[in-house]
């Protein structure tokens, strides 16, 4: 078996069969699907079931209620192929997945894919390309693997093609508990023992933003305490990695600059909330001082200089502009 494709479900039953059968539709007989009902209350479970029953490519998992990390884990502890790839239930992946990712994986077998994706929606679409990249040394893959850390692109496990061999030897899995940043900390896990990373601009996923429902676009009013549990999980896996002092002291710095921007998305739910202006100052300005309290050290680019400087000295006009900015933005597009 060549890949497993992992799909945890939970409430589904309007989206599902579009995102089975967008890979069904492969036709890959080196591909098998494993569909993680998560203690689902409407039609999803009696649909995993069916597809099971009938397609010998298929298998179900069902569990009580225990959230999508623990699902993912459990399709992980089933999987038999040589990849792993992650599936949302309200998404699809493209026509040709397969024979695209077969060809870059042909150039060299990297242990991390990404690719780009699109995104899906009545009233608008885009897409996100990917410029192409590949590294096949630590050296050359550090600087990028911080980047996409800093800049979101590894956050989520969609879109992502990973080796089971590694997952299995390291017993890397998402951290269970944490309903945020989850997926972000088994992707900065998983990079702690990789040594080739390669970036490919076809569009292989297509994420259906329709869905306000969508855990990716759920509402999280404790952002900050997320962010500490999933990063002391981090941490540990950083400290007990075999990679330099030097590669560590990066994980942790870019680790940091998402705390960081943490604050930033606290600010924007206060505006969301209309809480007066004073009340989002006081709140922020206490932030500020909870994570400067901690002396944390980001990255030194130019981008993540400047999103951390408001931070740092307590800035919280400014943040607060952007994060007004930032709710205008999304308001706009919805």
């Amino acid at each position: 078996m060549k890949y497993s494709v992992i799909i945890p479900v939970y409430n589904a039953e309007e989206t599902l069969a579009r995102c089975v059968d967008s890979i069904l539709s492969q036709g890959d007989a080196n591909a098998e699907i494993i569909l993680v009902n998560d203690g689902s209350t409407d039609r999803s479970g009696a649909i995993c079931e069916e597809y099971a029953l009938n397609n010998a490519s298929i298998r179900c998992i069902s569990q009580q209620n225990a959230g999508v990390s623990a699902a993912r884990n459990a399709g992980i502890d089933a999987a038999r192929g040589d990849h792993i790839l992650f599936v949302d239930s309200d998404d699809h992946v493209a026509e040709g997945l397969f024979s695209e990712v077969d060809k870059i994986l042909c150039n060299g077998q990297p242990d991390l894919l990404l690719l780009s994706s699109c995104f899906d929606r009545e009233t608008k679409k885009g897409i996100n390309i990917r410029k192409p990249f590949f590294a096949f040394s630590r050296g050359e893959l550090m600087p990028r693997i911080i980047d996409a850390i800093c800049n979101k692109a590894i956050n989520g496990p969609v879109a992502k093609v990973y080796k089971r061999e590694i997952i299995e030897s390291h017993h890397v899995r998402f951290p269970v508990g944490v309903s945020v940043a989850e997926d972000r900390a088994f992707n900065i896990v998983y990079t702690l023992y990789i040594n080739s990373f390669a970036v490919s601009e076809f569009v292989g996923y297509c994420v259906n933003t329709a869905n306000e429902n969508s855990l990716s676009r759920k509402r999280h009013d404790d952002l900050q305490k997320q962010f500490a549990i999933a990063q002391d999980y981090i941490e540990r896996e950083i400290t007990a990695a075999p990679i330099t002092d030097k590669e560590k002291d990066l994980y942790r710095q870019a680790v940091n600059f998402g705390v960081c921007r943490g604050v930033y998305h606290d600010a924007k739910l206060m505006v969301q909330d209309r809480l007066s202006w004073l009340v989002r100052q006081k709140v922020l300005f206490r932030l500020c001082k909870q994570i400067n309290s901690k002396r944390m050290k980001y990255p030194k680019t130019r981008y993540c200089t400047l999103i951390a400087l408001p931070v740092r000295f307590c800035l919280t006009p400014v943040i607060d502009a952007a994060a007004i900015k930032l709710t205008r933005r999304h308001d706009a597009g919805r």
